[in-house]
């Protein structure tokens, strides 16, 4: 019982109980056939029920009783037949009337949803949807999409794409399903990134299956082939199964995609500046990679991939020569290794100027044209779609501040304005198009200079120093901040010490402001931002004179660390960044099991163990 108190101390009771005696009451008039003053036929079948009760959950029928009591036919209204509703869907909607229990399974929600359409019952409607919607799953999305369009319900039918294209297997083992498709949501699903497992190659004898099985579909062959991403077919392929295709040379846009691939093929270095929505890689996630670097007894070649939570580690493959102190960029998505060591060396007296240019869409390796100079400790990024190599150590362990820059379309190096200082162990991040390098160390001190290169003005500019002087540091640029994290120094006594202090720099305001510390003190890490997130890997423990294995995530807009899964070895001296591979060539070119990984997920790691090697600059 519920008690409602007004000023008057009037008290207002409700029970309980009521609704449910209401709901048995006229269920048992209903059984007994008492008091009906109106029949509803559908298929045939007629049921005997209530106007009144009728009237106050159908729409349909309080508009139909009150229209002829205002006529004053009410003799019209005492048998009605329902057109276009099964007596199955009728005598659910009826039931859900008198009962408030709708009975829905996937064979007779069709007809159950026609009823309570037509009837406009509103709550069996919502029940009919909101019924569909927990039944989505890879086994009924077919069903539910079908549902969903003939309903027109545009919110469930996208999500049911969402699973379709998820588990789209199914377009080719279940061809009639694939034809059934129109053209608007065969596009949609084309369109998407995450359809990863299928090659473009298949997704093309997909589109061709469900244009022929209409010729009226030709007309669309220009919009539903534009979806595929032909530049990212093999050549081979290309030539042999699309080439000849009468579809490709007859109609004159999609001659131009042909083409286009075609010109894609021959331009093999330019190809990182191609940028149509033809040569964007399908994947859905992205994954953070590590290339190269020191171990506790070698150089290595290993790359290692996680996923966005660093939760366990992958081997994904071998660099072609192993490397440290190298630098890595991203070119839409082309990974490029730059020079380095291949052998310990303290003095760093034989870097390398190789370059080489991994494609996650072919998963292969092309050399391109080496560095005018030999590097190792210097930086490297993108700026206007060209790759800057910032000073660094070069032969007999000289540093230089000569800058050189990659021209893709072109496959060569060209020297351009030298930074202010030969500098070494410097850090850098791109905001805006604009290159920004900090710290390093020169002429036998540790630099906090920042400076920004200027690509259209081609000049260095002197932006406002760090509050900490720093080398062998980390610097990324995460939304519209850059962070300067780690990194070492020499103290009065002439001693390595490191740097605890963390700092972002805003370029608007020019101006830097200290940060809560992270929660290790090292240098020679690697640093990488994604998705408003820095992730720091590895890195040297000066005190300890050992490597490590720590993973942390920052977050900037809470400040705060969190420690992730360790790496697989303790490693500095290596080079990060954020790829985008499909789930097809992971599981293609994935080295190792899971299983068979050391220390792929550690509970408890010991994040500074000791190690026999010393930290040398």
């Amino acid at each position: 019982m519920s008690v409602i108190c007004n000023g008057n101390q009037d008290l207002q009771l409700s029970s309980d109980t009521y609704f449910s005696s209401f709901l048995e009451g006229i269920c048992s008039l209903r059984a007994q056939n008492a008091l009906c003053d109106v029949t509803l036929e559908a298929d045939g079948i007629r049921f005997s029920l209530h106007k009144a009760i009728l009237a106050s959950a159908s729409s349909y029928c309080r508009v139909l009783f009150l229209e002829n009591i205002a006529s004053k036919v009410n003799s019209e209204t005492s048998h009605v037949k329902i057109q276009n509703v099964s007596s199955t869907g009728l005598q659910h909607v009826l039931d859900f009337i008198y009962t408030n229990q709708l009975h829905l399974s996937l064979t007779n929600v069709e007809e159950v949803l026609q009823a309570a359409e037509i009837l406009l019952v509103r709550d069996a409607i919502k029940l009919c949807f909101q019924f569909l919607e927990q039944s989505l799953c890879k086994e009924t999305c077919w069903d539910v999409f079908s549902l969903a369009k003939k309903f027109r319900l545009e919110e469930l039918k996208q999500k049911a794409i969402v699973y379709i294209s998820q588990h789209y297997k199914r377009l080719l083992e279940d061809h009639q399903q694939l034809v059934e498709l129109d053209t608007t949501t065969f596009c949609q699903i084309l369109d998407r990134n995450d359809i990863e497992e299928y090659s473009e190659l298949e997704l093309f004898k997909c589109a061709m299956l469900w244009l022929h099985h209409d010729d009226k579909r030709l007309k669309a062959a220009a919009n539903v082939l534009g979806r595929l991403r032909f530049p990212l077919i093999p050549l081979a392929d290309l030539q042999r199964y699309i080439q000849g295709t009468t579809i490709m040379k007859t109609d004159s846009m999609c001659y131009k995609y042909l083409q286009e691939a075609l010109m894609y093929h021959s331009q093999l270095y330019a190809q990182p500046l191609a940028k149509s929505p033809r040569t964007k890689i399908r994947c859905s996630s992205k994954k953070l990679a590590i290339f190269g670097g020191r171990t506790t007894d070698k150089v290595c070649d290993h790359i290692w991939l996680t996923d966005g939570n660093c939760t366990t580690w992958q081997k994904f493959g071998e660099l072609d020569i192993p490397v440290y102190n190298h630098c890595i960029t991203v070119l839409n998505n082309f990974i490029f290794v730059i020079g380095g060591q291949t052998k310990f060396d303290a003095t760093g007296k034989q870097p390398l100027n190789e370059v080489f240019r991994f494609d996650p869409r072919t998963c292969s390796w092309l050399q391109v044209a080496g560095m005018l100079e030999k590097r190792t400790r210097f930086h490297a990024d993108v700026v206007s779609e060209q790759i800057i190599a910032v000073a660094g150590g070069t032969l007999l362990g000289n540093l230089t501040n000569t800058v050189e820059e990659y021209k893709p379309a072109e496959n060569k190096w060209e020297f351009t304005t030298p930074f202010p200082v030969a500098v070494a162990d410097h850090a850098g991040a791109t905001h805006k198009g604009i290159l920004y390098i900090s710290g390093g160390f020169s002429a036998g001190k540790v630099l906090n200079s920042l400076y920004s290169f200027l690509p259209r003005l081609r000049r260095w500019v002197l932006s406002h120093t760090m509050t900490y002087a720093r080398c062998d540091h980390g610097m990324a640029t995460t939304g519209d901040k850059m962070f300067c994290i780690g990194g070492r120094v020499l103290s009065s006594a002439n001693e390595w010490i490191h740097v605890n202090q963390m700092e972002c720099y805003c370029p608007v305001t020019d101006q830097w402001t200290s940060l809560t510390s992270p929660p290790v003190s090292c240098c020679q890490f690697s640093i990488a931002s994604h998705q408003l997130k820095l992730y720091l890997t590895g890195g040297g423990s000066l005190h300890q004179k050992n490597k490590t294995d720590g993973v942390f995530i920052y977050d900037p807009e809470t400040r705060k660390w969190e420690k992730a899964a360790s790496l697989p070895n303790r490693l500095v001296d290596h080079a990060s960044c954020i790829i985008s591979l499909p789930r097809r060539v992971l599981q293609k070119l994935q080295m190792v099991s899971d299983s068979n990984l050391p220390n792929s997920v550690k509970e408890n790691p010991d994040f500074l163990v000791a190690d026999s090697e010393e930290i040398i600059i």
